[in-house]
């Protein structure tokens, strides 16, 4: 079955929110075996909803929309829809109820008001999918082959909506369309060309399962993807392919699926039985929110120093003035004493710490911006990398703090094949 997402809204042409909407319901379809061949997004304009609408109609199967269920006079979707399936809309006492109790309970309001009542309009004849994470109700019709879906726009709401009314819906009126299974491996100290070179007979002879590579920020993405007629199946036809890509790439550092570079450090920390520490300059803090973004980081982690200032880096980590003096805050010898500072300071057995020019100012052509020292102190001595990341500063510091991680990491795992 092919199917079409459109989300709707003009915030979202506009770049004021980032439309999460389609990749979650592009992965989720997928698990069911649904083929998901167009992504569209049009602003709340009449004429355009309807072309764009009717386009999707004419070449999918199952069209599922986002945004425009609200009670606003640009919440169109719905009497878009309905019109395009022929379909008069209706007042439902019921759905108006629903949203008469969920206004009472969250606002203390005991009349609804006028728009309010629009979200009880039904298209007639429309499965109806009661919306138990708002107000909007969700709407599915049929007609000439075709199957018009409409969801709330708001992503908690969208994502409830799914998974306890449209994809129960969808396996009652379809059944499963198969199963779509991907394998997601995360390499982070080799680029894409050189990967390619040690898997590209793979992907000259790929079918089923299929191999794709992806340049991501701070990683390159390898994505194995096989189709079948179950989960089951799907996976057995991914297992050879993921063998071979893991033995080619068995000197690498790598992370699976939704697993963060954070996950890997947790479990190679708690098997070697070692506490970590972090000393922060131009990353804030980053580092240790991503680390103990891991459930139970505390058995293992002890904290980080947040030292953005060159007297904190003394008081604090023991940095001596004299290298702040000399080679400057943001250099190799600052960023090998914050770490061996941290551990002093937090009694851990590895410390990491990062020292570097996040700008968009502060550059030089010896120091530019993005410049990032990184230290890893611990039982073997102490090691520092040079790096410069490159994008806008919040992702500076995002990319600086995955690799401050990703190197104690690679610190661990090369004493530890010694």
């Amino acid at each position: 079955m092919l199917v079409e997402l459109v989300t709707t809204g003009s915030e979202l042409l506009l770049g004021e929110i980032t439309n999460y909407n389609s990749a979650y319901l592009s992965k989720q379809l997928n698990e069911l075996g649904y083929f998901v061949v167009y992504h569209t997004t049009v602003g709340d304009n009449p004429q355009r909803m309807k072309d764009v609408l009717k386009t999707a109609l004419s070449r999918a199967d199952l069209v599922i929309t986002t945004g425009g269920l609200g009670p606003t006079q640009g919440d169109m979707t719905k009497i878009i829809g309905a019109e395009l399936m022929n379909r008069p809309l209706i007042y439902d006492q019921a759905i108006a109820d629903s949203v008469q109790a969920w206004v009472t309970a969250h606002h203390g309001t005991v009349t609804m008001t006028e728009n309010q009542k629009r979200q009880a309009m039904i298209p007639e004849g429309a499965a109806i999918f009661d919306n138990e994470a708002g107000t909007a109700p969700g709407v599915a019709m049929q007609g000439g082959g075709k199957n018009l879906v409409h969801l709330p726009g708001p992503p908690s709401e969208m994502r409830w909506m799914y998974e306890n009314r449209l994809k129960p819906w969808l396996l009652k009126t379809f059944g499963s369309q198969g199963s779509i299974r991907s394998l997601y491996i995360k390499i982070y100290d080799m680029g894409e060309a050189f990967i390619e070179e040690r898997l590209m007979d793979l992907v000259k002879d790929q079918s089923n399962p299929t191999l794709a590579m992806y340049a991501r920020p701070g990683f390159v993405e390898v994505r194995l993807t096989a189709r079948a007629d179950s989960e089951e199946q799907a996976e057995a036809l991914l297992e050879p392919l993921e063998e071979e890509v893991r033995s080619r790439l068995n000197d690498q550092i790598v992370s699976f699926n939704d697993e963060t570079m954070a996950d890997v450090l947790g479990r190679e920390v708690r098997q070697a039985g070692y506490i970590v520490s972090a000393a922060e300059s131009c990353t804030g803090g980053l580092i240790g929110s991503l680390i103990t973004d891991i459930p139970g980081a505390s058995d293992y982690f002890r904290g980080s120093a947040g030292t953005y200032c060159n007297e904190m880096k003394e008081k604090l980590l023991g940095v001596s003035h004299e290298t702040l003096e000399r080679y400057t805050a943001v250099s190799a010898e600052t960023a090998a004493e914050m770490a061996d500072g941290s551990r002093r300071l937090y009694g851990s057995d590895i410390a990491v710490s990062t020292t570097g020019i996040a700008g968009p100012g502060g550059g030089t052509e010896e120091q530019p911006v993005g410049l990032v020292y990184t230290g890893v102190s611990g039982p073997w001595g102490t090691l520092v990398h040079r790096d410069v990341y490159h994008g806008g500063r919040a992702e500076i510091k995002r990319r600086a703090a995955v690799r401050a991680i990703y190197y104690v990491v690679r610190y661990l795992v090369n004493h530890k094949n010694k």
